[in-house]
């Protein structure tokens, strides 16, 4: 949401709904059940069996990495049904599952080209007048963005749909990118 009302320079709306969770913040830490602050207290510290489940995780596939550092293998790490659940290593972190198959090299590629996607296609929503092309270049843009903090706790790019359509809609506003920038150079 912070990221589509910056994209669209709705300010006012962004300051609006910014104050609204500084309120629903306030009003978890001063004014609801202790059950809710201690529930909200006991996530953020990670001594909610999900969240320290997470943690170990993570460690699990840094720890992996530094002693792999070009990777243990595909299907080796991840909570995909084809991987091995005697030999799986961190299956709860997107990045630290491509760091742990495919090493430090593998996880900078797919950061590298994740984040060079998005800034694409950022710049194809802004400097295109065509339509169709910008509403594709904000779809792959919003998806991508939203999808970051998920990656952090899921193997999101396990969900083929998700995966494929986003990747898609990015691989569509490169090409785009990619023939404008060319055909500017050309004239």
């Amino acid at each position: 949401m912070f990221f589509t009302l910056f994209l669209e320079k709705k300010y006012n709306l962004l300051r609006i709904v910014l104050l609204l969770v500084i309120m629903l913040v306030t009003y978890i830490s001063f004014f609801s059940s202790k059950e809710l602050q201690y529930f909200v207290l006991d996530t953020l510290s990670f001594q909610n069996t999900s969240s320290l489940g997470h943690l170990f995780e993570w460690l699990e596939g840094v720890n992996s990495m530094l002693k792999n550092p070009m990777g243990i293998g595909l299907a080796m790490s991840g909570n995909a049904s084809g991987v091995d659940q005697s030999l799986k290593i961190s299956g709860e972190n997107q990045f630290l599952i491509y760091g742990v198959q495919m090493g430090f090299l593998g996880l900078l590629i797919y950061t590298a080209i994740l984040f060079k996607g998005i800034k694409d296609c950022l710049k194809v929503f802004k400097h295109s007048s065509i339509q169709h092309v910008q509403s594709i270049s904000y779809v792959a843009a919003a998806t991508k963005i939203g999808l970051l903090i998920p990656l952090f706790t899921a193997n999101a790019e396990l969900y083929l749909f998700v995966s494929f359509f986003t990747w898609f809609l990015i691989g569509f506003i490169q090409t785009y990118y990619l023939n404008n920038s060319l055909n500017r150079n050309n004239q």
